[in-house]
C-alpha cells in the first residue's frame, strides 16, 4: 500500500524534476519562455498533467506556439513529454485509487469539459505519435513483411487490440499472419510454431515484463525480426535489441489510452505495405469480398 509519505515523495521527485531543467536553461529563455517556465514551477505536478498548451497560453498571456517552443528550450521534445516525465514520479509513489480520485477532480463535473479534455488527449496522443514515428522506421518495418514468411502479432492483455487490428489489416493486404495474446507460460505454447524467416510485431506500453524480455531474446536466436510497438521507457530498454523500435505515445493525464496511437500506427503499417505491394493488396481483397459473397 502507498502512503502519504510516499505519495509526498514522489511529488517532490517531479518538482525537482521540472527545476533542474529550469535551471540548467534559465539563462537561454526569452522573457515569454521564462513566463511561461515559471508558471509552471507553480503548478502542482499533478495538476500539470491536465493543462494543455492552451490553457498554459491562456494563463500566461502567450501562444500554445510559445508554450510548446518553451517545454522544447526546457530540454524536453514538447509539452507531452514534459508531463509525462515530471509525472513519472507520482505515478510510481501514488496509489491508483488516489490517482483517478485526482483525475476525476481535475476534469470539470460536466458531460462537455469531460468531452472535450478525452478528446484534447487523444489528439495529444495521436500529434505526440506521429512527430516521434521515422518515417524510415516505418519503411524498414514494411520491407521486413515483404521478406516474411509469416507475421506474428503479439499483445498481452490489452495490448492484445491493436495486434488483432494489425493482424487483420495485414491478413487482407495478402499476408500470412497469426495473432497471440497469451502470456507467462502460456506464450511458449502459442510461438511453438515461429520459425527463422518470420516477424513479430510486439505491442506492449510501458511494464517490464519476463516474457516479454524472452520473447525479444528467443527471436533473436532464431534469426527473426522483432518489431516493437511500445511506450517511450520500453523503447529505450529495447530498441538495440529489436530490428524497428516504433514509439506510440502516453499522456500523463492518462484520459485517452496509448492504444489510440498503437492502433492507428498498425494502420500506418498496413497503408504503406499495400501501397508498396498494391496487386498483392488487391487481389487479396478480391479474394476477401468472393468469399464473403459465400458466407452471406
Amino acid at each position: 500500500m502507498i502512503d502519504h509519505t510516499d505519495a509526498d515523495s514522489g511529488v517532490a521527485q517531479a518538482s525537482a524534476l521540472l527545476k533542474r531543467h529550469y535551471d540548467a536553461t534559465a539563462a537561454t529563455l526569452s522573457r515569454s519562455e521564462r513566463l511561461i517556465a515559471d508558471y509552471l514551477l507553480t503548478l502542482a505536478p499533478a495538476d500539470l498533467a491536465f493543462r494543455s498548451a492552451g490553457e498554459i497560453a491562456l494563463a500566461t498571456g502567450t501562444s500554445d506556439a510559445t508554450v510548446i517552443r518553451t517545454a522544447r528550450r526546457l530540454g524536453f521534445s514538447g509539452l507531452p513529454e514534459l508531463k509525462r516525465l515530471v509525472n513519472r514520479p507520482i505515478a510510481t509513489h501514488t496509489a491508483p485509487s488516489a490517482r483517478l480520485n485526482h483525475k476525476i477532480k481535475s476534469v470539470a463535473p460536466d458531460a462537455k469539459a469531460a468531452r472535450d479534455a478525452v478528446f484534447d488527449a487523444a489528439q495529444e496522443i495521436l500529434e505526440s505519435t506521429r512527430e516521434a514515428l521515422d518515417p524510415a522506421a516505418i519503411e524498414q518495418a514494411v520491407a521486413l513483411f515483404e521478406t516474411s514468411g509469416a507475421i506474428w502479432c503479439v499483445g498481452i492483455g490489452v495490448a492484445e487490440q491493436p495486434a488483432r487490428h494489425l493482424a487483420t489489416g495485414l491478413l487482407r493486404a495478402g499476408l500470412v499472419t497469426h495473432v497471440v495474446s497469451s502470456s507467462g507460460f502460456d506464450l511458449a505454447n502459442s510461438m511453438i510454431g515461429l520459425r527463422p524467416g518470420d516477424s513479430i510485431v510486439l505491442f506492449h506500453a510501458a511494464t517490464r515484463r519476463k516474457d516479454v524480455a524472452a520473447l525479444i531474446a528467443h527471436a533473436g536466436s532464431m534469426d527473426v525480426s522483432v518489431i516493437l510497438v511500445s511506450g517511450a521507457q520500453l523503447n529505450e530498454l529495447y530498441r538495440d535489441h529489436v530490428a524497428v523500435a516504433l514509439r506510440s505515445v502516453a499522456v500523463a493525464s492518462k484520459l485517452a489510452s496509448w492504444l489510440l496511437g498503437a492502433m492507428v500506427i498498425g494502420d500506418l503499417l498496413t497503408f504503406r505495405f499495400s501501397a508498396r505491394n498494391p496487386e498483392r493488396a488487391a487481389q487479396t481483397h478480391d479474394q476477401l469480398n468472393q468469399l464473403r459473397s459465400k458466407f452471406e
